[in-house]
């Protein structure tokens, strides 16, 4: 028996910390004659974990009737499967839904509940089926049957937990809680959930605040709840909205509580699982600016106590204009989960369930690369090994190929070696890497409510929109963008956190805003300047709550009047001038005005000015990132408030690093481009890898260690290739490198071994125990073979 902790970002099995790299392998799509060996290929591509969904449908094919043994078809033996999980080495993340998604009908809720027990199905608001067949997740039937499936399914699985000795190391609860209600615009009208609505109301308003919010006698609180909540009137739509959204936050998460509770009851004692929605498709492009939606959704989720959130990272074929939404991606996971949980990707994309896009191998080899250099200590691709859908339970039909590395016959496909060779790297690297942390240079201030936006009525569409579309062009594809493609790299704050802001801990903040935003949000950033901050505030001063009430704490505190706001003018930025700026909020100041429109001076559109022992940078100029000058306007912005990139680099490369004091540097270089870059880099001034330019390919990356351990008493000090294996064979060290430079060069510490002179690799020795390896080949991968130090001493 093991156990299983979560704590600084790692999960640590008995003791030891593992960095989670599994494949989704789904044994309901897969003839059971081929497990062991799927199993094993998913193994060999250096994965240590098997991840799979447990569909209810396909298990209870009637109520009543359950099968997890394989008694009615091979494929349903669960039991076996983990077994044979057990007996490769591989760790194991199950998912037993009730939802699973998955691509199966009804989305794994079994057809036959949702037939015969409408009135445990969500309501539109006119009182229709939802279009998606979705439940309404608090209904006592469907909680009732829930529990019935979880007492079948827990029992098979209970056996096979790391704490009992088997290979159970995570626990999914249900799948993309609240996606439903998202994309079709339609919460669940379910009069369970609406009776419970009407609770959160008498919970959380007296009768008097009830009244000045929604302008409803109290004494129609039961009727607002159940009926006018329905198709609200202008009066009191947009309270409506913001409260009803805070609701579903509470809604989705008492139901991931009655899941956990549930699963607990039965002996589940691993850490749980909640994974967030979001990526959507843009006709064949993916993108990520909507993904915050599914956080926000599960916002108070994020919340429960030994709960990891998880994310859905599916980019298409990513480049450099969409990376950045994986960047974010990973700054708002980080911003809302349990402080310390890993960031982790349940279902990183390893696939697609159509042919178009086709995914290229570069892809995928990048996406990794980059979640990884942010921090991500925890990736599962979905999907792994393609199948088959038996017994008419695939949504798409009988066949499921999904673009995965393993075809349905077990084929390799082209991105199989991109995957296998990360795998690698990652169990050279493992416990070095674990250590280390990225290292950011300011923070963005992440504020959930603006991604509140999941519903909508005639009356609030305006308002849903305008943030909707300035959060994607001013924030992601504007300031968010250009920090991150001049290499200043950024975390995300939770700005709905009970604490105040610390300075100390987050000295710069930017902060995208709205002409809405709490008052509770106001005085915090009142607060922190107050404090010390230093705030980057843009493209507008809030003068409205969510609510859509007037509220300018925020206002009044910066003292500075807006005059106006200009559309699609041309503005003086510093020293650049013709600046192409899709809105302008005018200001009636000039102290401190570093921006206007132009030709008008007077007409002030940013300005710093101090605030209590803060400074404030009102930027009120909104525009995305459509033009490479823009890229120095927005340095120049963050050298004002003393941010600036860490590197220095003759070609533009996305660059970070995690670092730890004692297991040295891992540094990352992503090339989204389609041609060859090549540079030398500094880093912090120093000069980095001897001077020598590094180059890295078209669409690929590197992850080059600093002053890092790999064996007891052998360092690597710096090297510009990759090093993906070492091996100890009696006594001798071997290391294969991945050749990206004509000549790959290396330098490596050590008392107790010395590389070895051969055909391809030249040692010099630089100093006392410290050694320079230079190699040259036309292969793709060379070896570096070290000795005991003393072994050539004694030969003749």
């Amino acid at each position: 028996m093991k156990n299983i902790a979560i704590k600084d970002e790692k999960v640590i099995v008995d003791g030891q910390e593992v960095f989670l790299f599994g494949g989704e392998l789904h044994y309901f799509r897969i003839p059971k004659q081929d497990w062991r060996e799927r199993i094993q290929q998913v193994k060999e591509a250096g994965a240590n974990m098997i991840s799979t969904y447990v569909p209810w449908i396909f298990h209870e094919y009637e109520e009543g009737v359950t099968d997890l043994t394989g008694t009615s078809r091979p494929e349903r033996d669960l039991h076996t499967f983990l077994q044979l999980v057990k007996e490769e080495g591989m760790y194991c993340l199950v998912r037993p839904g009730p939802y699973v998604m998955a691509e199966i009908v009804d989305h794994g809720v079994p057809t036959w509940f949702i037939d015969n027990y409408p009135e445990a199905v969500a309501k539109t608001n006119v009182g229709e089926i939802h279009p998606t067949r979705v439940v309404s997740y608090s209904h006592p039937t469907f909680l009732e049957k829930t529990e019935l499936w979880y007492e079948k399914v827990c029992a098979v699985i209970k056996p096979f937990l790391v704490t009992n000795g088997g290979p159970v190391i995570l626990f999914q609860l249900d799948n993309e809680v609240g996606m439903f209600h998202w994309v079709t615009n339609q919460p669940d009208f379910n009069t369970s959930t609406l009776q419970e609505f009407e609770q959160h109301l008498r919970t959380n308003y007296t009768e008097q605040s009830f009244q000045e919010t929604f302008r409803i006698p109290f004494g129609e609180i039961k009727s607002f709840a159940e009926n006018m909540t329905k198709k609200p009137e202008a009066i009191y739509a947009h309270a409506l909205r913001n409260e009803f959204g805070l609701f579903l936050r509470q809604h989705y998460k008492r139901f991931i509580e009655h899941l956990k509770q549930s699963a607990e009851e039965k002996g589940i004692d691993v850490p749980f699982v909640v994974n967030i929605h979001g990526f959507h498709g843009i006709d064949i492009l993916k993108r990520g600016t909507m993904y915050p939606i599914g956080i926000s959704q599960l916002l108070e989720t994020a919340k429960i106590e030994n709960t990891l959130m998880a994310g859905d990272y599916y980019i298409g074929n990513i480049e450099y204009d969409s990376y950045v939404d994986i960047v974010l991606a990973n700054a708002f996971t980080k911003a809302i989960q349990w402080r310390e949980q890993p960031l982790f990707s349940a279902e990183f994309q390893g696939g697609s369930i159509h042919d178009k896009p086709k995914l290229q191998p570069t892809t995928f080899d990048l996406t990794t690369r980059l979640c990884i250099a942010d921090g991500m200590n925890g990736v599962n691709y979905y999907m792994f090994g393609a199948g088959e859908n038996y017994e008419n339970i695939g949504l798409f039909g009988r066949r499921h190929d999904w673009q995965a590395p393993l075809t349905k016959s077990g084929q390799k496909n082209p991105h199989y070696p991109v995957i296998q060779h990360i795998g690698k790297m990652l169990q050279t690297f493992e416990s070095s890497l674990l250590q280390t942390k990225p290292v950011v240079d300011t923070h963005l201030g992440f504020y959930p409510d603006y991604y509140m936006t999941e519903f909508h009525d005639e009356h609030t569409k305006n308002m849903v929109d305008q943030i909707q579309r300035d959060r994607e062009t001013f924030m992601a594809n504007g300031i968010a963008k250009a920090l991150r493609v001049n290499n200043i790299i950024y975390d995300a704050i939770n700005v709905q956190d009970d604490d105040d802001i610390n300075p100390s801990v987050i000295p710069s903040l930017w902060m995208f805003t709205t002409e809405w935003m709490d008052e509770n949000i106001q005085q915090k950033l009142v607060t922190y300047l107050e404090n010390g901050g230093k705030l980057i505030l843009f493209p507008t001063i809030p003068t409205k709550t969510m609510k859509n009430v007037p509220c300018t704490i925020l206002k009044d505190y910066i003292n500075v009047t807006v005059k106006e706001t200009k559309h699609r003018v041309f503005g003086q930025i510093d020293q650049a001038d013709n600046v192409l700026i899709d809105r302008a909020e005018i200001y009636e100041t000039t102290d401190g005005a570093f921006a206007h429109i132009e030709g008008k001076p007077d007409q002030v559109i940013a300005f710093e000015k101090q605030l209590g022992k803060g400074q404030l940078y009102m930027f009120g100029i909104g525009m995305d990132h459509g033009f490479h000058y823009q890229n120095d306007i927005i340095v120049k912005l963050a050298k004002r408030a003393g941010i600036e990139s860490r590197f220095t680099l003759e070609e533009e490369l996305d660059i970070t690093v995690r670092s730890s004091p004692e297991k040295g540097d891992f540094f990352f270089l992503q090339n989204f481009d389609e041609f060859k870059k090549t540079t030398i880099i500094t880093y912090d001034g120093t000069t980095l890898f001897g001077g020598k330019e590094i180059s890295i390919p078209m669409r690929s990356g590197l992850m080059l260690p600093v002053n890092v351990p790999l064996h007891e008493d052998l360092f690597i000090e710096y090297g510009t290739g990759e090093i993906y294996e070492t091996l100890q064979q009696q006594d001798e060290i071997s290391l294969t490198i991945k050749m990206i430079q004509k000549e790959e060069e290396f330098v490596f510490r050590s008392s107790s071994w010395k590389p070895v002179d051969t055909k391809e690799v030249s040692i010099e020795e630089v100093q006392e125990h410290t050694f320079k390896v230079l190699i040259q080949t036309t292969e793709d991968t060379a070896s570096i073979r070290f000795q005991p130090a003393f072994a050539n001493a004694i030969q003749p």
